[in-house]
């Protein structure tokens, strides 16, 4: 651990896309500590566009559907 509290080395970081912010589950096996990204509910949305609201469509930028 350096002096600012950080565990993990930046390389090891970057190569596993962990950013600031990134929650754990911490958990401790014979001596080892064990760092897993805590996972929260996932969240379900109806694919079926035709189902959408205008609202759905308020901040779409550049996406498209279908056919270009």
């Amino acid at each position: 651990m350096d002096k600012g509290g950080r565990l993990i080395p930046i390389k090891e970081r970057n190569r596993l896309g962990i950013k600031a912010g990134t929650e754990f589950q911490v958990s401790a096996d014979n001596g080892v500590l064990i760092l897993k990204p805590a996972l929260h509910a996932q969240l379900y949305v109806d694919a079926g566009h035709r189902n959408w609201g205008k609202e759905a469509f308020l901040d779409a930028g550049d996406s498209t559907f279908g056919e270009q």
